[in-house]
């Protein structure tokens, strides 16, 4: 199945959409169809890591799901709970740890989004987010160790991954997603957060902001998915005042101002209960999962096909590697051995899979679908 949705399928995202709308706004939920597909629907919610959103329709819809799509349903919302509490409270516990060991820090993203939701289980965290002065990495590892996380996990020259049951904490020493400098002056336009000394947070505009480019991110490397569109919404929705004069200048240096304008169209259209249209940027979100498609990023680079594409898949640049080690940037010659330490790292991890990716990209009407991502980022001018 390629990128590009028939009219069968924009059907059925409408009919999903409109349920994600009924649960966000506690509206009645679409009339479904007798044939309606809840099996689908439920692998399809399932990806874009919003199946427990609909948990809080299905006892309002005109057409039930079965006892199997049911109770996959439930499970997904019951998990998601359990989830949650158990992030919130050990967020707080390493926030408290950071105050204690006076570590300057900055929760992200999911942290301050699932306060905005109508409940805030309805917004799922893959992981947890928190900004951090690069100068504090071994008072983190101790903060971590304090709480029984003591696991380190994909170590990078800009960020630390820990990870213990259902917590997944990626500590990040810098902003800058997009070989840019955009963020080297984060900490001098954020401000304490109430009852704290050293938990800090951007200003509304500087978080929308920050959600467009961490958005473009994956979009460059992968799309987006569902979720961004409707936390555009939701924010936009609870700080309908924002100073767009200024939010606009900071796009427009990010390059991503266009970008904004259609995502938030989009995410409006989708969850204001307007009659929902799929145009191109739609159906490429949708054809994705909570983070994307792994294959637009080789449609961007170009790697995406010829007879050099796995060698540079293996032997990834120096600009790439750089980021990831940051003894390169003053010892470029190590550059082999640091080919050798990533693949090492996922091999441990498991973060491979040969076989998923080889039928893949196979299998995939290349062409056709490298034609439309390249044709919607001229569009939107993204430009890497």
């Amino acid at each position: 199945m390629g990128l590009r949705l028939n009219e069968n399928q924009k059907q059925f995202y409408k009919l999903y959409i409109a349920l994600l709308a009924s649960a966000l706004s506690g509206n009645k939920p679409p009339e479904l169809p007798s044939d309606f597909n809840w099996n689908r629907l439920c692998k399809t919610a399932q990806q874009n890591s919003v199946l427990n959103m609909i948990g809080y329709t299905i006892d309002k819809v005109n057409v039930k799901p079965g006892d199997t799509a049911r109770r996959v349903i439930e499970n997904e919302l019951n998990y998601q709970i359990l989830k949650e509490t158990s992030q919130l409270v050990q967020s707080e516990k390493i926030i408290e740890g950071f105050e204690k060991r006076k570590i300057r820090n900055v929760p992200l993203k999911g942290y301050f989004m699932k306060r905005l939701y109508p409940q805030s289980d309805f917004r799922t965290m893959t992981d947890i987010d928190i900004l951090v002065d690069k100068k504090n990495f071994s008072e983190v590892e101790k903060v971590f160790a304090d709480n029984g996380i003591p696991t380190r996990h994909l170590t990078k020259s800009s960020e630390i991954h820990f990870t213990k049951d259902l917590m997944y904490f990626e500590i990040h020493s810098d902003l800058n997603e997009l070989d840019d400098s955009v963020y080297d002056d984060i900490w001098d336009k954020v401000t304490l957060r109430e009852g704290y000394s050293y938990s800090y947070e951007m200003s509304r505009e500087d978080f929308y902001v920050y959600l467009l480019y961490h958005a473009a991110k994956h979009m460059f490397y992968a799309g987006i998915g569902i979720r961004m569109v409707m936390d555009i919404y939701v924010y936009l929705t609870a700080y309908p005042d924002l100073d767009f004069e200024y939010i606009e200048s900071q796009l427009r240096e990010r390059r991503i101002d266009v970008f904004e304008k259609r995502l938030r169209k989009l995410a409006f259209n989708w969850f204001s209960y307007d009659e929902i249209e799929i145009d191109d940027l739609g159906e490429f979100i949708l054809s994705s999962g909570t983070f994307g498609n792994r294959d637009v990023g080789f449609f961007l680079d170009g790697s995406r096909t010829g007879r050099f594409y796995w060698l540079k898949q293996v032997f990834l640049p120096y600009d790439t590697m750089k980021k990831r080690y940051v003894y390169l940037s003053k010892l470029p010659f190590l550059l082999p051995f640091s080919w050798v330490q990533y693949w090492s790292s996922r091999v441990i991890a498991r973060d491979i899979r040969f076989k998923e990716g080889y039928e893949s990209r196979r299998d995939r009407n290349e062409l056709e679908d490298r034609d439309f991502v390249l044709g919607l980022f001229r569009d939107l001018k993204l430009e890497r």
